[in-house]
């Protein structure tokens, strides 16, 4: 069977007109079921086993290879070279969050 993908407002406003229309049920009665219906398709969905960007960080798990992290740092810290600059490094990395798993889209080479 193939998938349908629309977004939740599209959706929403086809089966309020569907219910006014077929259904005759008046415009706020449409709108109200219309809500609902598409509360409980978006509840029954099924959540990706692995989201798309699981496991990847906002920064990279090294500083830039160009030395402006070692010059920022330095000017902060008196007598920081390259090693204490990884360091630091590092314990930024350590306490960074993962990103949440529906930051974006599929890729649109994966989209059907």
């Amino acid at each position: 069977m193939p998938e349908i993908r629309l977004d939740s407002a599209r959706i929403e406003r086809i089966v309020s007109q569907i219910l006014r229309d077929d259904a005759r049920l008046s415009p706020l009665k449409a709108n109200e079921l219309a809500a609902l219906i598409c509360i409980r398709l978006s509840t029954s969905m099924p959540m990706p086993t692995n989201p798309y960007l699981s496991g990847y960080r906002i920064i990279r798990s090294r500083p830039p290879f160009d030395g402006t992290f070692t010059k920022a740092v330095g000017a902060k810290l008196a007598d920081v070279n390259d090693a204490v600059a990884w360091e630091l490094w590092d314990l930024v990395y350590e306490r960074g969050h993962d990103l949440p798993p529906a930051v974006a889209d599929l890729p649109s080479w994966q989209r059907s």
